[in-house]
Parts: C-alpha cells; sequence; structure tokens
C-alpha cells in the first residue's frame, strides 16, 4: 500500500470525500449511531486500548495522557495483530504480506486472512482516516497510531524493526 497520508478525526465529525478509508480504530461500537448509519469503511479493533487502560483514562481518570499513551504504546508492542495493523498502515507493499500469509499458515489462517483481505482495500486509498469517539486528536490514542505508523516508514528506510 502507498498511503500518502493519514487523517484524524472524531466519529462526531462530518464524513468528506477527501477520507479516503475511513477506519474506526476503537474498542466500542458508538451507541448513540445507528448501525444504518455507520460512517466508517472498516473496523480495525485491534488498534484499540485495551478496556482496562481505556478505562482508567477516560472513565475514571485515573492516569494522565503521558502515562496513557506510554502503556497504548506498550499493548500495541505487544500486541501481534496490532503490529501487523501498524504495518499495513505503513507504506509495505502488498506483495510481501501476501507471500508472508502463505510461509506461515497455520491456525491463524481466518485471521491472516481477514487482515490481508483489509490490505487489499488499502491499496485504493491514497488518504487513510483514523476514526474514534475522542473529539481532540491530541489526546487520543489515533494520534498515537499514527506517529507509530509514521516511524515504522522511517525505520524501514533504516533497516529497524518496530
Amino acid at each position: 500500500m502507498t498511503t500518502n497520508s493519514i487523517k484524524l478525526k472524531s466519529l462526531k465529525n462530518p464524513t468528506e470525500e477527501s477520507d479516503g478509508l475511513r477506519i474506526l480504530i476503537a474498542r466500542f461500537r458508538p451507541r448513540y449511531l445507528p448501525k444504518a448509519k455507520e460512517n466508517w469503511d472498516e473496523w480495525w479493533k485491534e488498534l484499540a486500548p485495551s478496556k482496562s487502560l481505556w478505562k482508567e483514562y477516560i472513565k475514571d481518570k485515573k492516569i494522565d495522557w503521558p502515562e496513557y499513551s506510554r502503556r497504548y504504546e506498550i499493548e500495541l508492542r505487544n500486541n501481534p495483530q496490532a503490529v501487523k495493523a501498524l504495518h499495513k498502515l505503513s507504506s509495505q507493499s502488498i506483495n510481501k504480506i501476501a507471500k508472508n500469509n502463505k510461509k506461515n499458515a497455520d491456525n491463524h489462517y481466518q485471521e491472516e486472512q481477514r487482515l490481508l483481505d483489509q490490505d487489499y482495500s488499502l491499496t485504493k486509498f491514497r488518504v487513510v482516516t483514523l476514526l474514534c469517539h475522542c473529539r481532540d486528536e491530541k489526546y487520543c490514542h489515533r494520534s498515537i497510531v499514527k506517529d507509530m505508523v509514521e516511524n515504522i516508514g522511517r525505520q524501514y528506510t533504516s533497516n529497524e524493526k518496530i
């Protein structure tokens, strides 16, 4: 996929043609939005914070943004499906992913196939918009995801790994 840009938006913001592929990266489906009015193309729960981390930061306000950011990034790095999703959002080629899926055919075939299918949809778009419930992207996990994806791109040019 060659994505030129990643946009960040709240689900509450209007959908625009320039959004490209709209990916919801929240753990919970918005209750205020009827299924018939869903305004995202795909839902990648693997990039959502854990329920406990979400609760501590959003609901209970027990931790601040720096602590939330630190712990969320650790969660992503320790979740193989999240790491795959981050790489898919970076500029990795679809052929490399397809070859890896064939080499790693095992019990996870269905999950890998689902993720591979997502890759094919990503190749159609030059813009990907990451969506969440939060209004302020500065204090939302989607800004962390965007930073991590951009870092992956830089790391590949220096042969480092996430």
